[in-house]
Protein backbone atom coordinates (compact mmCIF):
# COMPACT_ATOMS: atom_id res chain seq x y z
CA UNK A 1 0.00 0.00 0.00
CA UNK A 2 1.47 3.76 -0.81
CA UNK A 3 0.27 6.55 0.31
CA UNK A 4 -0.20 8.92 -2.88
CA UNK A 5 1.79 12.22 -2.92
CA UNK A 6 0.00 15.22 -3.87
CA UNK A 7 1.42 17.06 -6.88
CA UNK A 8 1.05 20.64 -8.37
CA UNK A 9 2.33 23.40 -10.47
CA UNK A 10 1.91 25.64 -7.29
CA UNK A 11 4.23 25.32 -4.59
CA UNK A 12 2.17 25.20 -1.46
CA UNK A 13 2.17 27.50 1.51
CA UNK A 14 2.92 25.71 5.11
CA UNK A 15 -0.24 25.42 5.81
CA UNK A 16 -3.95 26.15 4.28
CA UNK A 17 -7.11 26.90 5.92
CA UNK A 18 -9.87 24.40 3.56
CA UNK A 19 -13.39 24.21 5.80
CA UNK A 20 -15.46 25.25 9.09
CA UNK A 21 -17.90 23.13 10.50
CA UNK A 22 -19.45 24.43 13.35
CA UNK A 23 -16.61 25.57 15.99
CA UNK A 24 -13.98 22.95 14.07
CA UNK A 25 -11.59 24.53 11.60
CA UNK A 26 -9.70 21.70 8.89
CA UNK A 27 -6.49 22.96 8.46
CA UNK A 28 -4.31 21.10 6.07
CA UNK A 29 -0.20 21.37 6.36
CA UNK A 30 1.75 20.17 3.64
CA UNK A 31 4.87 18.24 4.15
CA UNK A 32 8.27 17.22 2.54
CA UNK A 33 7.67 19.60 -0.08
CA UNK A 34 10.36 18.50 -3.37
CA UNK A 35 10.41 20.62 -6.48
CA UNK A 36 11.04 18.80 -9.46
CA UNK A 37 11.54 20.36 -13.33
CA UNK A 38 10.08 18.21 -15.89
CA UNK A 39 10.16 18.35 -19.31
CA UNK A 40 7.00 17.06 -21.82
CA UNK A 41 7.04 15.51 -24.89
CA UNK A 42 6.95 19.07 -26.40
CA UNK A 43 10.25 20.58 -24.33
CA UNK A 44 8.43 23.12 -22.64
CA UNK A 45 9.79 22.39 -18.78
CA UNK A 46 7.10 22.75 -15.76
CA UNK A 47 8.11 22.93 -12.33
CA UNK A 48 6.40 20.05 -10.18
CA UNK A 49 5.67 19.98 -6.86
CA UNK A 50 5.37 16.82 -5.02
CA UNK A 51 4.36 16.61 -1.14
CA UNK A 52 2.08 14.96 1.37
CA UNK A 53 -1.16 17.02 3.22
CA UNK A 54 -1.55 16.16 6.76
CA UNK A 55 -5.32 17.67 8.11
CA UNK A 56 -5.53 18.14 10.88
CA UNK A 57 -9.28 19.89 13.02
CA UNK A 58 -8.35 22.74 15.32
CA UNK A 59 -11.77 24.66 17.26
CA UNK A 60 -11.88 27.51 15.92
CA UNK A 61 -10.76 31.29 17.05
CA UNK A 62 -11.09 34.74 16.21
CA UNK A 63 -6.83 34.65 15.51
CA UNK A 64 -7.05 31.68 14.51
CA UNK A 65 -3.90 32.26 11.92
CA UNK A 66 -2.15 34.11 14.12
CA UNK A 67 -2.46 31.18 16.49
CA UNK A 68 -1.44 28.88 14.07
CA UNK A 69 1.24 30.56 12.94
CA UNK A 70 2.19 31.44 16.50
CA UNK A 71 2.61 27.50 16.94
CA UNK A 72 3.70 26.64 13.42
CA UNK A 73 5.94 23.77 13.88
CA UNK A 74 3.96 22.63 16.59
CA UNK A 75 1.21 22.16 14.81
CA UNK A 76 2.57 20.74 11.94
CA UNK A 77 4.05 18.13 14.08
CA UNK A 78 1.16 17.21 15.48
CA UNK A 79 -0.77 16.85 12.07
CA UNK A 80 2.07 15.01 10.48
CA UNK A 81 1.23 12.63 13.90
CA UNK A 82 -2.12 12.03 13.72
CA UNK A 83 -2.02 11.46 9.92
CA UNK A 84 0.97 9.09 10.61
CA UNK A 85 -1.15 7.14 13.01
CA UNK A 86 -4.06 7.39 11.14
CA UNK A 87 -2.37 5.90 7.62
CA UNK A 88 -0.47 3.07 9.86
CA UNK A 89 -3.39 1.70 12.14
CA UNK A 90 -5.13 1.39 8.52
CA UNK A 91 -2.08 -0.99 7.73
CA UNK A 92 -2.18 -2.44 10.72
CA UNK A 93 -6.10 -3.53 10.21
CA UNK A 94 -5.20 -4.93 7.08
CA UNK A 95 -2.13 -6.69 7.83
CA UNK A 96 -4.14 -8.06 10.86
CA UNK A 97 -6.78 -9.40 8.32
CA UNK A 98 -4.32 -10.59 6.10
CA UNK A 99 -2.88 -12.69 9.22
CA UNK A 100 -6.36 -13.90 10.06
CA UNK A 101 -7.11 -15.23 6.69
CA UNK A 102 -4.15 -17.14 6.43
CA UNK A 103 -4.42 -18.98 10.08
CA UNK A 104 -5.92 -21.78 8.43
CA UNK A 105 -2.74 -22.24 6.53
CA UNK A 106 -0.21 -22.99 9.40
CA UNK A 107 -2.62 -24.53 11.36
CA UNK A 108 -1.36 -28.38 12.49
CA UNK A 109 -4.02 -30.11 11.25
CA UNK A 110 -3.11 -28.94 7.86
CA UNK A 111 -0.15 -29.92 7.86
CA UNK A 112 -0.94 -33.45 6.46
CA UNK A 113 0.50 -35.21 9.72
CA UNK A 114 -1.15 -38.67 9.59
CA UNK A 115 -1.00 -41.01 12.52
CA UNK A 116 -0.59 -44.83 12.37
CA UNK A 117 -3.64 -47.05 12.69
CA UNK A 118 -1.41 -50.07 14.17
CA UNK A 119 1.36 -48.74 16.78
CA UNK A 120 4.70 -50.19 16.04
CA UNK A 121 8.44 -49.16 16.10
CA UNK A 122 8.15 -48.78 12.76
CA UNK A 123 5.19 -46.63 12.18
CA UNK A 124 5.85 -44.47 15.27
CA UNK A 125 9.93 -44.17 13.86
CA UNK A 126 7.75 -43.02 10.23
CA UNK A 127 5.65 -40.84 12.54
CA UNK A 128 7.62 -39.26 14.16
CA UNK A 129 9.88 -38.61 10.84
CA UNK A 130 6.21 -36.87 9.32
CA UNK A 131 5.82 -34.96 12.33
CA UNK A 132 8.89 -33.29 11.91
CA UNK A 133 8.37 -33.08 8.40
CA UNK A 134 5.34 -30.84 8.89
CA UNK A 135 6.72 -29.01 11.97
CA UNK A 136 9.46 -27.67 9.58
CA UNK A 137 7.23 -27.09 6.56
CA UNK A 138 4.85 -24.90 9.05
CA UNK A 139 7.60 -22.96 10.86
CA UNK A 140 9.73 -22.31 8.02
CA UNK A 141 7.40 -22.72 4.80
CA UNK A 142 6.02 -20.36 2.32
CA UNK A 143 3.09 -19.32 4.51
CA UNK A 144 5.51 -19.20 7.68
CA UNK A 145 7.34 -16.55 5.19
CA UNK A 146 4.53 -14.83 3.95
CA UNK A 147 2.95 -14.59 7.88
CA UNK A 148 6.54 -13.24 9.17
CA UNK A 149 6.67 -10.40 6.41
CA UNK A 150 2.99 -9.57 7.46
CA UNK A 151 4.09 -9.11 11.14
CA UNK A 152 7.36 -7.07 9.66
CA UNK A 153 5.70 -4.99 7.66
CA UNK A 154 5.54 -2.14 10.23
CA UNK A 155 9.51 -2.29 10.28
CA UNK A 156 9.89 -1.45 6.50
CA UNK A 157 11.81 1.75 5.48
CA UNK A 158 8.72 3.91 4.21
CA UNK A 159 6.47 2.72 6.83
CA UNK A 160 3.67 4.23 6.74
CA UNK A 161 3.71 6.18 3.89
CA UNK A 162 5.46 3.50 1.19
CA UNK A 163 4.27 0.15 2.09
CA UNK A 164 4.69 -3.01 0.07
CA UNK A 165 2.61 -5.97 1.31
CA UNK A 166 3.94 -9.57 0.70
CA UNK A 167 2.69 -11.62 -2.13
CA UNK A 168 0.07 -14.48 -0.68
CA UNK A 169 1.60 -17.92 -1.26
CA UNK A 170 0.17 -20.10 -3.87
CA UNK A 171 -3.12 -22.01 -1.96
CA UNK A 172 -1.98 -25.49 -2.55
CA UNK A 173 1.77 -24.25 -1.47
CA UNK A 174 3.24 -26.47 1.75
Amino acid sequence: MKVKKVESTIKPNDYEIRSQTDNLVEVVFFDNITEETRTSDDGTKQTIYTYYENPINIVYREDIKAYIEDNIETWKQQAKQQFEDTIAANIRSIRNKLLSESDSYVLFDRSGLKLPENITATSMLTAFKDLISSLKTLVSGDWAKYRQALRDITKQKGFPYDVEFPTKPEEDSE
